[in-house]
């Protein structure tokens, strides 16, 4: 019984501190259906970059999700986590109206220019990461 409610106790820790691999699942969802073909060159480079295609690195150049690249930071701008998670949640990721939310913030972050010049939507349809 000592060694169940051991690995019961291991198991609520693990699940607690476990990440998932995308802050905002209906963010990658959405953005992958707006950008990414399958099979296509940026596909490819998506499936790579993982979270690095809103996020960066530290000061220590470690991967960091605190971390917004200028595409990450764009996206902040017009779509907010708490409108799409948790009790509170302004929409339903799942619904016409969440969708019509998520399509309309990844189009004013696309909208934006990058450093490079180009706009994020311009870049993605090039089959370019919108930030590096």
């Amino acid at each position: 019984m000592k060694k169940f409610s051991i690995s019961l106790v291991c198991l609520a820790l693990i699940s607690l501190v476990a990440a998932p691999a995308w802050a905002v699942p209906a963010f990658n969802e959405a953005f992958k259906a707006m950008y990414v073909k399958p099979g296509s060159p940026l596909a490819d480079k998506v499936a790579e970059a993982k979270c690095n295609v809103c996020h960066g690195k530290n000061a220590e150049g470690k991967d960091d999700k605190k971390v917004r690249n200028e595409y990450g930071k764009a996206v902040a701008k017009y779509l907010k986590k708490a409108d799409f998670t948790g009790d509170d949640k302004k929409y339903d990721p799942k619904s016409d109206e969440g969708m019509k939310a998520l399509n309309a913030g990844l189009e004013k972050a696309g909208a934006e220019k990058s450093s490079s010049g180009k706009t994020f939507a311009e870049l993605l349809k090039a089959g370019e990461l919108p930030a590096k």
